[in-house]
């Protein structure tokens, strides 16, 4: 993934195995816009369950609509307030998930669903949105907190519980609940997660808000990802990483080899103002020298094993050198007698060489002409191009027989022939029927040798 020139910016997402585009996200930081906005940073992730999407991704859908609903009026706010966020983020949620769920499509076609977890943060507070799996997390102080909506819905006319702050915040493991305010009566309803955008006609929308203060890092991600990666690893990588954009490329990275099977996603960000951010680099600055003193270690650990086995290695050698030299002492009596013997043999006269015949050559075959004017032709056709005539009773070599094109046996033959009232040497085709075959008395023998 290529990274962000922002250090405070990070998102990446891979496609799984089977390549299919299911996830989208975006992630906006406004904090050094020359012109101040009410809000600092716009940041969401979508993730459809559906295994076929089809041509246009629901995700991605759900988050061009998102982005155009939403974006324009907070911008347009002077000052962000939790009711209006509120309001602002469930209607729009809602109205999303009624325009998936009245789509029309065609007949054996699913229905365009959708997981979706959004964050709009000012410079106080950050104002949660939530349908589906994803979850959010904030990184405070060193701590992760799960901030997904949970699901826990206030009885009406039950008072207004005080803003929650990471400092308040209790943290609890993934997929656990924190237990309901002491005195305030709650319901609980159905989970978040299963529920999706455009599943039903009512989706099951959460909404939640915490303060912020520079440094601190809200981290969205599908369950892809926070499925196969632990929390304690998710805390130990943004806090050693280079920035947040390595941190979510990494981390990105370590689901895809665990688990190739579902997309995953991350979009991360930093509350960074100003020269803030040179502050915050330090930590990531030490966690990284002790992972480079830790690397040291590691390297030191394996020059040593290496100088150990080069030792083993070169006694082995000179053990395997000093046996064979003994070795070859009590051996040498034994080759020299051989090589005595091997001696005394070759200062033998040699034996009379016995004649010897050379191979007898196969007599090559021969055929006499039985016809007058008997044509020698190119090819083995009585179309064939004339080479030249046979006179009745010449002599010529056969080289081998073919199947011509009229259906008869032709020999292709080697013999002087008249051609244009000269006689040469010629080679061509002759049919059979026109030639009497004998065979040539072999050669005889001649002796060599002494």
């Amino acid at each position: 993934m290529p990274e962000n020139k922002a250090g405070n910016v990070g998102s990446a997402s891979h496609l799984g195995e089977k390549q299919v585009p299911r996830d989208a996200h975006f992630v906006y930081d406004y904090t050094r816009r020359r012109v101040p906005l009410p809000v600092v940073s716009y940041m969401a992730v979508a993730d459809t369950p559906l295994e076929n999407p089809g041509l246009e991704n629901p995700a991605k859908k759900a988050l061009d609509t998102l982005r155009d609903l939403i974006e324009p009026a907070v911008i347009a706010e002077e000052e962000l307030n939790s009711p209006s966020m509120e309001k602002l983020i469930k209607e729009n949620l809602a109205k999303l998930n009624t325009e998936f769920f009245e789509t029309q499509v065609a007949e054996g076609e699913a229905k365009p669903q959708s997981s979706l977890t959004m964050v709009i943060a000012d410079a106080r507070r950050a104002y949660i949105g939530h349908v589906g799996t994803s979850r959010v997390y904030l990184l405070h102080g060193g701590r992760l907190y799960d901030l997904t909506p949970t699901g826990l819905m206030r009885v009406a006319g039950s008072p207004e519980p005080p803003p929650a702050t990471p400092d308040s915040m209790t943290l609890f493991g993934v997929g656990q609940e924190p237990a309901a305010p002491e005195g305030q009566p709650t319901v609980a309803v159905p989970p978040v997660e299963g529920t999706y955008l455009g599943e039903a006609a009512e989706a099951s929308i959460g909404y939640n808000e915490v303060e912020i203060s520079p440094g601190d890092i809200l981290v969205l991600v599908t369950d892809g990802l926070w499925r196969t990666v632990s929390e304690e690893e998710l805390v130990e990588n943004l806090l050693s990483a280079m920035n947040v954009q390595r941190s979510s490329s990494q981390l990105v990275r370590l689901a895809f080899s665990r688990d190739s099977s579902d997309n995953a996603t991350m979009t991360s960000w930093q509350y960074i103002v100003g020269r803030e951010e040179e502050a915050f680099a330090e930590p990531r600055a030490a966690a990284r020298a002790a992972s480079r003193e830790k690397t040291k270690t590691r390297a030191a650990e394996g020059t040593l094993v290496a100088l150990l086995a080069v030792v083993l290695v070169g006694i082995f050698a000179v053990g395997f050198a000093f046996g064979w030299r003994i070795t070859d002492t009590f051996r040498k009596p034994a080759k020299q007698k051989a090589q005595k013997q091997a001696a005394a043999k070759a200062t033998q006269p040699k034996s009379t060489t016995p004649q010897t015949t050379q191979p007898v050559a196969p007599a090559p075959l021969t055929a006499a002409v039985n016809t007058a004017g008997v044509r020698m032709r190119a090819t083995p056709s009585p179309q064939g191009d004339i080479v030249g005539m046979l006179l009745k009773g010449a002599t010529v070599t056969i080289i081998s027989e073919v199947k011509g094109t009229d259906g008869n046996t032709w020999t292709k033959c080697r013999g002087s022939v008249t051609s244009n009232g000269q006689t040469i040497a010629g080679e061509g085709f002759v049919r059979n029927d026109f030639l009497e075959k004998s065979q040539l008395p072999p050669p005889a023998t001649t002796p060599s040798g002494g």
